[in-house]
This record gives structure tokens, sequence and C-alpha cells, in this order.
């Protein structure tokens, strides 16, 4: 089971290292989205979250002669 936990401490200590090199320097401005897209964004998240319980809700009347 070592042989398996050591690479992947390894490369979570050289992860970090990396990611605290990368804190010292600039770094270039992060892009910004337009609101519509996020607005758009979550409209199409709720209502697939909303479509799956309907879809849900309305297969649970619909069992089968032999659960019953």
């Amino acid at each position: 089971m070592s042989r398996f936990l050591s690479p992947i401490l390894l490369f979570l200590l050289s992860s970090t290292a990396y990611a605290a090199k990368e804190l010292d320097g600039p770094s270039a401005p992060v892009d910004t989205v337009g609101t519509i897209y996020i607005v758009l964004f979550g409209i199409i998240f709720i209502g697939m979250i909303v479509g799956f319980f309907i879809y849900l809700w309305m297969s649970d009347g619909k069992k089968s002669p032999e659960d019953k």
C-alpha cells in the first residue's frame, strides 16, 4: 500500500511548492465574463435540476405491475 501512497504524497508536495512559487510573482489579470452569460448559465442549471426532479416525480407513478 505504501507503494501507491508515496507517489501521491510526492506529487502533492511538489504541486504545493509549484503553487507557492506562482504566488510570489505578478499574475495576469483575470478575464471577466459578461453578466448575461452568468444569468443564462444559472437559468439553465436551475432549470435542469428542476426538470430532473419533475421527471423523477412523474416517473414515480409509472410503476410496473410487478412492483405492486
